[in-house]
């Protein structure tokens, strides 16, 4: 059984990418009482082969359906970045971005994307958010001589976080039941609307890609996410 979190912070490359990636997780996380933040590392505005659509205009469109999805799924917070759809860069700038989020927001649990894959390619975005996600909270977020002026500026201590659930990982260990959650799954990504035009296509994908994580790892429920989790010791030397 996986142990419910109290707070969670969820870092996207995308709008759409975390409730298809995990959507189900957050949905049933949320009923049994976590507080879920969103950072959404990009703006999307590039995400359309529309000859009439604006970056701009597609940027708005898929802000509007994002806080339409995390209020649909009751997410307290969304954090919008706003960088450019495939210019998520490894650097400073961004890694200080999160880490401040993970100081601000203290979570117990980080939700990103898996950045490592040897079987099939990813968008760079993907990748990106995922990489420094994963090293803002270890070891970035919990050391204070890393991004001080988060101390100095704004009073934001080190912290760190218990856990990382990467979803979207080739060599899952961690698998989440969300039969009785499915359906609002498929329901905040039809909020999509500039992405996933089709409910009833999206419900089938998400139906069959769940049902064919469950029946892959031999689990006693219908529908299943599956999360590759990295666990930190509590211990006190870490914060310093």
């Amino acid at each position: 059984m996986v142990e419910t979190p109290k707070k969670v912070l969820l870092a996207t490359p995308h709008p759409d990418d975390a409730e298809g990636g995990c959507g189900g997780t957050v949905a049933r996380w949320i009923k049994e009482g976590a507080e879920v933040v969103y950072i959404l590392c990009t703006n999307g505005d590039r995400g359309s082969s529309d000859l009439e659509m604006s970056p701009e205009k597609l940027a708005a469109i898929r802000e509007r359906e994002q806080l339409e999805a995390a209020q649909v799924l009751g997410v307290k917070d969304v954090v919008f970045l706003r960088h450019p759809d495939g210019g998520l860069e490894d650097n400073r700038q961004f890694r200080g971005e999160v880490v401040r989020e993970i100081r601000r927001h203290r979570p117990d649990v980080v939700m990103c994307l898996d950045p490592l894959r040897s079987r099939g390619h990813a968008h760079r975005d993907h990748r990106v958010s995922g990489q420094v996600t994963v090293d803002a909270v270890c070891t970035y977020a919990w050391r204070r001589l890393y991004f001080p002026e988060h101390i100095t500026r704004e009073g934001l201590q080190p912290h760190v976080v218990r856990e990382i659930y990467l979803w979207g990982s080739e060599e899952p260990d961690t698998f989440v039941d969300i039969s009785d959650s499915i359906e609002l799954k498929a329901h905040t990504l039809s909020k999509h609307a500039s992405q996933l035009s089709n409910p009833e296509r999206i419900r089938e994908r998400i139906a069959s890609g769940s049902r064919h994580v469950a029946e892959q790892a031999d689990l006693p429920y219908t529908y299943a996410e599956a999360f590759r989790v990295i666990r930190f010791a509590p211990d006190p030397w870490l914060v310093g």
